[in-house]
């Protein structure tokens, strides 16, 4: 046999065995958790998500999990962390503290986090629909506001607007792909340019301070962003018209 086919078969095993183990763990938090119940079988596999994706479903009798492949090997107490809280919510039971303090630790830390990062860029996608707008230029707006509060010192990412006219999402930085993402919704003669001036200067903020971790919890807007933010002339017209929106 061929030396790639061995490691084809080889590779095929060892996630046979590692769902095996897990398959295993499920059963013993299920026990724990519902000690009269009949045992359903179990169904683990494990997927190419784009991040530490779970996901648990009872169908006709089966329980069936979708893992992300990012915790194949991860320690069995992670994976009893994980097969306890799925099955808590599930059945809707407490979810211990403990247990989900220490999957939090293993998803923050900064391995992990790293190859979550790596892992989202290669296999995420992205939709450009380009920085040019029918009443604005992203790229235009995002120099001036570059000049007048980061000196021009600010790399400039991917601008584009989104494909619809979303009002629930009206712009996101994504650091996976260095993409900020507007919504059309701001791309018509009724919207005041100190509107997406802000909204654009916000995700610009996230560019200098970027996202980090306090123990297990993650800081979005730290206290130097919000302080910054504030510097924002327009702000509270803008966050009026937003709100109207």
């Amino acid at each position: 046999m061929p030396l790639r086919a061995w490691q084809t078969r080889i590779s095929v095993l060892i996630s046979i065995l590692v769902a095996v183990d897990f398959v295993a763990i499920f059963q013993q938090e299920y026990r724990a958790l519902r000690p009269r119940a009949p045992m359903p079988p179990f169904v683990v596999r494990f997927r190419r998500f784009t991040s530490l994706n779970t996901t648990i479903r009872l169908r006709e009798g089966r329980i069936l999990v979708s893992l992300s492949d990012l915790l194949e090997g991860a320690p069995d107490v992670v994976a009893q962390a994980i097969a306890h809280i799925l099955l808590a919510k599930l059945y809707k039971k407490p979810v211990d503290a403990g247990q989900n303090l220490r999957f939090k630790r293993f998803a923050s830390s900064a391995a992990v986090a790293r190859q979550t990062e790596l892992i989202r860029h290669a296999r995420g996608s992205k939709r450009y629909f380009g920085p040019e707008g029918r009443y604005y230029n992203l790229e235009e707006v995002f120099d001036s506001l570059n000049l007048r509060f980061f000196g021009g010192l600010l790399g400039r990412p991917e601008l584009t607007w989104s494909e619809g006219v979303a009002k629930r999402s009206l712009g996101h930085y994504d650091a996976a792909h260095n993409t900020i993402v507007v919504s059309r919704v701001f791309d018509r003669p009724s919207s005041p340019r100190y509107a997406i001036e802000y909204l654009l200067y916000h995700e610009m903020l996230h560019l200098k301070h970027p996202v980090r971790m306090r123990g297990v919890r993650r800081c979005v807007h730290s206290r130097e962003f919000k302080a910054e933010e504030r510097l924002f002339p327009e702000l509270d017209a803008a966050m009026a018209f937003i709100k109207r929106l």
